[in-house]
């Protein structure tokens, strides 16, 4: 009988031990629950960039339009139009998704409803890696992110595109960034992909250059990517030469540098060129941020490049989205609140008359602008950069200011007769 109650206590022990395990197995992120709320997460998300899209279209929209006629009739589009800034893979997509068939008989609305319906896959996509990789919060702070969600709803703009090859890109170099393996050699040809979709990482090669070690390496790295993006022009020269170089590499967007012009000395901006100041910044963060992991590099990257941009138009403010997603702190919150109110008054965006009422209708005459903005994700920049120690020295002092403040104001409200 003894024999017996240890055989049943044993038995009992290990069916205990076996149900833990199921429920911490199915509590995890990875599992059946967490993969429910990732739908529904995705799928509120999507129906909200659906639903943003019926607001209309803008100046973007009519320009795919022009560059898709002129693919399905055989023509150059940097020879045609002075309306196309990119390298060719973004107007190869637009005529793919041209062909395809849609139920609206407007040529200009069918092309309208399938870029938005791309862009929203583009973002699934983003979606997907992160919840794989960090799990559902980090994915649902990026999907659910309003800014992204309006970019992608109304601008239709594919930023986000070529943020998802440069992800895959980096996540096949990341475990090998002191040699270039195999891997690492596909993962330079992707990045040379994602400059040639649109080139918002054009300088990021050169960030990956000051990781490596020898000087081979570090050429290969620049070089691959940025041959790579080249190369997708032959097809289109001679003719297409004068377009391709003064709308693609020399174009500039609206030089207004809210961070330049709202926080650097006027004898710096009105000595030195924004533009070669924003190159220079970026080009030095990336040679002080060169041990950070290149998957995190990227981010920073994103982050920095819309801080110290030489230029910023409202379809930038999302460029940043998966980077603040993955290191959220109060500041990227506030960027994030502020970020959405400017976009549902600004003209340029959403243009809902409730909130231009309040906030004005665009970064020149509103409450929010564009330095507002990027002085926030400025601040966000810091926090994220600075180590715990000194992360938590700089919330001792603030909580050690406030407690001051609040000290002197109860002081006055209580001052006698």
């Amino acid at each position: 009988m003894g024999t017996i109650k240890l055989i049943n206590r044993r038995a009992r022990a290990l069916a205990i031990q076996n149900m833990r395990k199921l429920l911490t197995k199915y509590s995890s992120d990875n599992t059946i629950p967490g993969f429910v709320w990732f739908i529904l997460v995705i799928t509120l998300g999507t129906v909200l960039r659906l639903a943003i899209a019926q607001r209309g279209y803008n100046f973007d929209i009519t320009s795919y339009r022009i560059v898709a006629d002129i693919a399905a009739g055989g023509g150059n589009v940097y020879a045609e139009t002075q309306r196309y800034n990119y390298g060719p893979v973004w107007f190869y997509i637009l005529s793919f998704l041209d062909y395809l068939p849609f139920p609206a008989s407007d040529p200009l609305l069918s092309l309208r409803w399938k870029v938005t319906s791309f862009l929203s896959l583009t973002d699934i996509a983003i979606a997907t890696c992160l919840y794989r990789w960090y799990g559902l919060k980090i994915a649902t702070l990026f999907f659910l992110n309003p800014i992204a969600i309006i970019i992608t709803g109304y601008h239709s703009q594919f930023e986000n595109l070529a943020i998802f090859i440069a992800l895959l890109s980096v996540k096949t170099i990341d475990h090998n960034e002191n040699h270039l393996s195999y891997s690492t050699l596909a993962g330079l040809v992707l990045l040379g992909l994602s400059l040639s979709i649109k080139h918002i990482l054009f300088l990021f090669p050169l960030w990956l250059a000051f990781k490596n070690n020898r000087w081979r390496d570090k050429l290969l790295t620049i070089c691959i990517p940025y041959t790579f993006f080249l190369a997708t022009f032959l097809p289109f020269l001679p003719e297409g030469a004068d377009g391709i170089l003064n709308h693609v590499f020399l174009y500039r967007s609206f030089s207004n540098a809210p961070f330049w012009f709202g926080s650097a000395p006027g004898v710096i901006v009105d000595k030195i060129p924004v533009f070669l100041l924003f190159l220079g910044t970026l080009t030095l963060l990336g040679l002080v941020l060169r041990s950070k992991k290149p998957l995190d590099s990227l981010y920073l990257y994103t982050i920095s490049l819309l801080v110290f941009s030489s230029a910023i138009a409202n379809q930038y403010l999302a460029i940043c989205i998966v980077g603040i997603s993955v290191h959220s702190n109060f500041m990227y919150l506030l960027y994030t609140i502020a970020g959405t109110l400017y976009l549902l008054a600004s003209a340029d965006g959403l243009h809902i008359e409730f909130f231009q009422h309040y906030l004005g209708s665009n970064g020149n005459s509103s409450v929010i602008g564009y330095q507002e903005l990027i002085f926030l994700l400025f601040l966000g920049l810091v926090l994220q950069l600075i180590n715990k120690e000194s992360k938590n020295q700089l919330i001792h002092l603030c909580k050690k200011q406030t407690r001051y403040i609040r000290n002197e104001i109860m002081a006055q409200i209580k001052s006698s007769w």
